[in-house]
């Protein structure tokens, strides 16, 4: 179960960005990890449940800065929270990690440097998450590569998926906690989570 901080500042300021969306991402993220993990760097194998935390984290936090879209510098002013947010609810590195993915979710992959394995692999997990949400925007369930690019193919065969989550969960929710209740309970109903 997630702790109640971490559902609780999953709220963007734009009806695109609320806390369904940042949970819509969280459960994305956690079964790309799932289904990407046997190609993960060692590290990821050596302590999946704290990375798995990190990604929970980054996909509450990403988007709760964006004021208006297109909004380029909403992923740094997200970073810029973390420590403030999440406090000692997660240690010095997965802090550094949130920042880092929430910095990077936006950046074109070209624009990232210096990377290490683990750090890249959990971006491309993220950055995956985020972009299959992206089937929000599309008005035929059709997800726009061009726009929305997915780096693993695994990740191309949850859009199916991320259609069905983004169905059962667009409306606007009264609180984080509806939200959060409410994409849990869909992401069981298509599969994403297995009780």
């Amino acid at each position: 179960m997630l702790n109640k901080e971490l559902i609780s500042s999953a709220e963007g300021r734009l009806e695109q960005y609320k806390a369904d969306h940042s949970f819509r991402v969280m459960y994305l993220a956690r079964e790309i990890f799932r289904l990407e993990a046997i190609n993960a760097p060692e590290e990821i194998h050596q302590e999946p449940a704290f990375f798995i935390e990190v990604l929970d984290w980054a996909g509450a936090l990403h988007d709760t800065e964006m004021k208006e879209l297109n909004d380029f510098t909403h992923g740094q002013k997200a970073a810029e929270k973390v420590d403030q947010i999440i406090g000692d609810k997660l240690s010095e590195k997965g802090r550094n990690l949130v920042k880092l993915l929430c910095n990077c979710h936006w950046v074109d992959d070209n624009e990232i440097y210096g990377l290490n394995p683990t750090e890249a692999w959990l971006l491309k997990v993220f950055k995956d998450a985020d972009n299959l949400d992206g089937v929000r925007f599309s008005k035929n369930g059709i997800l726009d590569e061009s726009r929305f690019r997915l780096r693993f193919q695994s990740s191309r065969e949850l859009i199916g998926k991320a259609g069905e989550l983004w169905g059962k969960t667009h409306q606007i929710f009264e609180t984080q906690y509806q939200a959060f209740n409410e994409v849990s309970k869909a992401a069981v109903e298509i599969g994403l989570i297995i009780q």
